[in-house]
């Protein structure tokens, strides 16, 4: 782009302008031919030396705020560019047969003429203004990509601290489940230890990546609700279904975890073995839905039914799904619901 622009400044602004002079002044718009030889070897030089200019001295200058450097360089550049077309350019000119023999003619008696005039202000206009606001865009826009990066680099450090902070917090609670089923001797300890190792296995093999299949999830999330099973007794109501779910769809690892696991921690009563849990994972062609209903023990029911998991996922949520997700929790008739709608991207 950078290339392009000064290619432009030098080629492009010369040969509108001649064809305008043609068109307006001499009323033949292909007279402009003419001076086309002359055209090609100035600008050939000024292409060479904008460049050189831009590239080497007003771009740094312009990223690092060197206004002192920018003028220095600016004002160097026109007087180099008088000595340059006056000895060099001229003296190309006057040996290119291409040139029309008046326009060599004028190079002659230029080049031999002893005096130098410096014009600065045409010079500044045409030439040194575009080069630095140029300079100054390619400046923000780098800056802008820059200040991209470091907002993607601090999502997923941000990410990557939720998620640590979701796993111990996990395996802490399913850890204290197969203790409480150690100590009774149940023969339902050795499932639940399998079930873990499925688990555990997930998290680590898959769930470090960016996003996994729905259905690895769906199945990380069947096994959860197995070993919640076995841990509560066969009276408990526990349900769990899936529909339309598709086999081509990402999501983000762990993400649905906090909502289930909330239900069962907040949702089944220990001291009289009562309530129940019931998930549903539904997926359409316009968005996911999760919704998780459990029962409101009477020992809570006045307290917030919401922990560690559920404030990290908002965070995640936010993150993740900015502007593209619904999160409702709902208390009615002693129950507790939760309903999350992700759009699908």
């Amino acid at each position: 782009m950078e290339l392009g622009f000064i290619f432009f400044l030098s080629f492009g602004i010369a040969l509108i302008s001649d064809l305008e002079y043609s068109a307006y002044q001499e009323h033949d718009i292909s007279k402009f031919s003419t001076d086309f030889g002359y055209r090609v070897v100035t600008e050939s030089f000024a292409f060479i030396y904008y460049s050189i200019y831009y590239r080497v001295f007003l771009k740094g200058y312009v990223i690092r705020r060197n206004l002192l450097g920018v003028i220095v360089s600016s004002f160097g550049l026109v007087i180099i560019e008088h000595f340059i077309d006056k000895y060099i350019v001229n003296w190309v000119l006057v040996h290119c047969s291409f040139v029309s023999q008046v326009l060599r003619q004028r190079a002659m008696k230029e080049m031999l003429n002893s005096k130098i005039i410096f014009t600065f202000n045409y010079f500044l206009v045409s030439t040194i203004f575009p080069l630095i606001g140029l300079a100054f865009l390619i400046r923000s826009l780098t800056q802008d990509n820059d200040i991209k990066v470091l907002k993607e680099q601090q999502l997923t450090a941000e990410l990557n601290y939720l998620k640590a902070q979701l796993h111990p917090h996990f395996f802490f609670n399913t850890i204290n489940n197969i203790y409480g089923l150690a100590l009774k001797q149940s023969e339902q300890a050795a499932p639940m230890v399998a079930r873990l190792g499925e688990m555990m296995r997930y998290i680590l093999y898959e769930a470090d990546q960016k996003t996994v299949f729905l259905s690895r999830e769906v199945a990380f999330l069947s096994d959860y609700i197995e070993v919640e099973k076995i841990r509560h007794q066969p009276g408990i109501n526990i349900q769990f279904d899936t529909q339309g779910i598709r086999p081509d769809y990402r999501i983000e690892p762990l993400l649905l975890l906090p909502f289930v696991e909330n239900a069962f921690k907040h949702g089944l009563e220990e001291e009289t073995k009562s309530g129940f849990v019931s998930v549903l994972i539904c997926q359409t062609d316009k968005d996911l839905t999760l919704q998780v209903i459990n029962s409101i023990p009477e020992v809570i029911k006045k307290k917030e039914a919401s922990g560690l998991g559920i404030r990290n996922i908002r965070k995640r949520l936010d993150i993740l799904y900015p502007s593209k997700h619904q999160l409702e929790m709902n208390v009615a008739h002693g129950t507790y619901e939760v309903t999350l709608i992700l759009s699908n991207i």
